[in-house]
């Protein structure tokens, strides 16, 4: 029975945990992909219509990843630059899973 509930705890984590990872990449991808690329490493033909160096879309460069939480919470509410504001389409916590998703596309040091 001990194992039979283990089991079944197990499965329920990995079905939470992975369905909050799909609306996360779910929301990257309708959101932010177009500029920032499917892997996070920009779009270069986006940043050529911006005008901007392609690292400037880069959100696996250090310029990105050595930014605190708050910080990137804040670009992704308000915008920056020509980056939109996103703070009254989703919701605080879809922000915070997106910015999960975000810190997963970044190399491991």
């Amino acid at each position: 029975m001990r194992k039979l509930r283990w089991f079944v705890m197990s499965i329920v984590s990995m079905a939470i945990f992975c369905s909050l990872s799909f609306a996360d990449k779910k929301i990257y991808d309708t959101k932010c992909a177009s500029c920032h690329g499917k892997d996070g490493k920009g779009n270069k033909a986006m940043a050529k219509v911006f005008k901007v160096e392609p690292a400037a879309l880069d959100l696996t460069s250090s310029t990105i990843t050595d930014k605190k939480d708050e910080e990137l919470l804040k670009i992704i509410a308000e915008g920056k630059n020509k980056m939109p504001a996103y703070g009254k389409q989703l919701k605080a916590e879809q922000q915070k899973s997106v910015l999960q998703y975000i810190r997963g596309l970044a190399p491991k040091k």
